[in-house]
């Protein structure tokens, strides 16, 4: 189940509430590029970004198969999410007040993946989970909720950066001069040819 479109490249968020925000967009901030086509896409990105096993996602692709609207309704559910939480962490990364629209819209989203969710132990805490049993094919959008409720309450949030070229949004866990791009191998790249061209187009 695991998708070679999912590189290190696309899953640049360091953390899968961001991964989830950065499955759309391209080359500008426009939203315009959506990577989840559809409910078999969402379930392969959701393994790249570990929030569902092989078995689970292999579960659900058989599950999705026999119910295609309900899949589709499910998906069309966490895109509608996916972009409110965008426009509430941009609103974050400018010490913005969060649109009242979208904040409504995260927080029901996240509440109703609580409401199906039970507290268990991780390592040397505990988070909320939820599986296939409470939830079907709304699994990997309740996980996803699941992972937004987590990065609100964790301190990395203040380490949150929105892409000075695109639309994505990331963790800047570095110590020096807080980062410009999603990556340099792909914004901050197409940021320095652009300069260059700039530059060279001045010179002529």
């Amino acid at each position: 189940m695991a998708d070679s479109a999912w590189t290190t490249e696309t899953l640049i968020g360091g953390h899968p509430a961001l991964d989830f925000v950065n499955t759309t967009g391209g080359r500008s901030k426009a939203r315009d590029a959506d990577r989840l086509a559809d409910y078999a896409a969402f379930l392969r990105w959701s393994v790249a970004a570990r929030l569902l096993t092989e078995a689970e996602a292999a579960a659900l692709g058989a599950d999705a198969a026999a119910a295609t609207a309900r899949a589709a309704a499910v998906l069309d559910g966490a895109c509608a999410f996916r972009e409110a939480l965008h426009v509430c962490l941009t609103a974050e990364t400018d010490s913005a007040p969060w649109p009242a629209a979208a904040r409504h819209a995260v927080g029901d989203a996240i509440r109703a993946a609580l409401a199906e969710a039970t507290l268990r132990r991780t390592g040397a805490g505990y988070a909320w989970r939820c599986d296939a049993a409470a939830l079907g094919l709304a699994l990997p959008a309740a996980r996803a909720a699941l992972a937004a409720e987590d990065l609100l309450r964790s301190p990395e949030l203040a380490r949150l950066r929105n892409c000075h070229r695109c639309s994505w949004l990331f963790i800047d866990r570095g110590r020096g001069r807080p980062r410009r791009w999603c990556s340099m191998a792909t914004c901050g790249s197409r940021a320095k040819s652009a300069r260059y061209y700039r530059k060279r187009k001045g010179d002529s």
